[in-house]
């Protein structure tokens, strides 16, 4: 008995020892201000410190550029006085385009065409017939927002070979991009752009006027052999010949990388709103060699807009038969013709599938401008008024009635013959 009593006992103390251990134990491992934690969770090993991964950057499924073009950018013989600062004793361009200037910045590539020359001061600073600007108005294109200008056109060599090649320094000791004309036989006269990792190819030609004794020419001056071998030309006699030039041209692009091709093309009659035959044939064959914008310009007035589709159905080409005159001296009081103060700045959006490489026409728009001219103490001053903007708040740009009015015209004027059957057909391919 007493050994059982003993070993009761014994047992007794021995259950209690461990349970008072145990009790202990959970005591200890469970928080008293945490009671839910269970004491599965707590005798799960400990987790190491968090290494937290590195950020993984998804890329854009697209990316989207803006590519926009206005037309003729001309001095005038009266402008260039009207930007002289007597004070300084410097030009100063910059006014001109003081209002339009966010349109062109929103822009990834803003383009233009130059009608002028930068020969320099060696020779007179003039307008018609034969330009040459001040250098200034190269820093106001500049810091307007202007990206590339095309330099072939009927007034490239109005200033002789010097003068091409002049014009194409003062640009690019700018940072522009020149296209059109280059320095040397052996340069090349276009350019190819990386915007967002899309590569946009530019280039531009101008027309000839009729041969002179076998000989190309320009405005009827007859062009040097050096000089020939600067610009990039084509002529209406012997176009056969010419367009497959252009065509290889365009191939060199496309075979640089060129995803994208802008080609500004200098062509048509001045002052007609319409396009010629000779346009509608140049821009078809262009669509079919695989141009995607061609901004036109020389007619001074503004033409229709159209896209064509190439003969496989496999490609469209944004066509500007003509942007008019961005900036010029030719208006209603000097050649009676109002049209030739209207403007467009056009914009192109073009999306990219980064996956499949696929680039396509997201949205075109444009924005019509007018040439504000004015006199403040007796002096002309010229700026470049976006129409939508200036029209709603005509009291912040004090304008007269009759300039209002003006303007009024001018916008009415561009969107009747831009909002047409054939801008309404380009919207609908655009949604489709």
């Amino acid at each position: 008995m007493k050994k059982s009593r003993l070993a009761i006992l014994s047992l007794t103390l021995i259950i209690a020892f461990a349970s008072l251990y145990i009790w202990w134990r959970q005591e200890e491992r469970i928080p008293t201000d945490n009671p839910q934690i269970s004491v599965e969770e707590l005798e799960k090993p400990e987790k190491p410190e968090e290494i937290r991964e590195p950020r993984v950057y998804n890329p854009p499924e697209t990316i989207e550029i803006q590519i926009s073009g206005v037309g003729d950018i001309m001095v005038h013989s009266p402008q260039i006085p009207a930007q002289f600062n007597p004070i300084t004793g410097n030009y100063d361009f910059h006014n001109n385009f003081q209002y339009v200037a966010p349109y062109l910045r929103e822009a990834d590539l803003a383009l233009g065409n130059l009608e002028t020359t930068f020969r320099g001061p060696e020779v007179e600073y003039a307008g018609y017939p034969a330009f040459n600007t001040p250098d200034a108005l190269a820093d106001a294109l500049k810091s307007a927002g202007f990206d590339g200008l095309a330099t072939a056109n009927n007034h490239t060599y109005d200033t002789g070979e010097k003068g091409i090649i002049r014009t194409v320094e003062v640009l690019k000791e700018r940072n522009l991009l020149t296209f059109g004309t280059r320095r040397t036989a052996d340069e090349e006269g276009f350019a190819i752009i990386d915007i967002k990792g899309i590569k946009v190819g530019l280039t531009a030609y101008t027309y000839e006027t009729p041969m002179v004794g076998g000989r190309p020419a320009i405005n009827g001056i007859l062009l040097s052999s050096e000089a020939e071998a600067l610009i990039d030309t084509f002529s209406y006699e012997r176009l056969q010949e010419d367009l497959p030039l252009m065509k290889e041209r365009i191939e060199i692009l496309k075979e640089r990388g060129a995803e994208i091709i802008v080609f500004y093309i200098h062509w048509g009659h001045e002052y007609h709103q319409r396009p010629s035959h000779y346009q509608r044939e140049i821009a078809k064959e262009l669509a079919n060699y695989g141009v995607d914008i061609l901004f036109g310009s020389h007619p001074h007035v503004i033409q229709p807009i159209e896209i064509i589709k190439t003969q496989d159905g496999e490609h469209e080409t944004v066509v500007v038969y003509s942007m008019g005159n961005f900036i010029s001296n030719q208006r209603l009081e000097t050649i009676g013709n109002p049209r030739t103060e209207d403007g467009i700045i056009v914009n192109v959006t073009l999306s990219k599938n980064i996956t499949t490489q696929d680039i396509r026409l997201k949205e075109l728009t444009y924005t019509p401008t007018w040439v504000h001219k004015y006199y403040s103490k007796g002096k002309p001053v010229y700026e470049i008024l976006p129409l939508p903007e200036v029209i709603i708040g005509a009291n912040d740009y004090a304008l007269s009635q009759e300039e209002l009015n003006r303007a009024t015209n001018s916008q009415r004027a561009t969107r009747d013959l831009i909002e047409s059957e054939i801008f309404i057909k380009i919207a609908n391919i655009i949604n489709s």
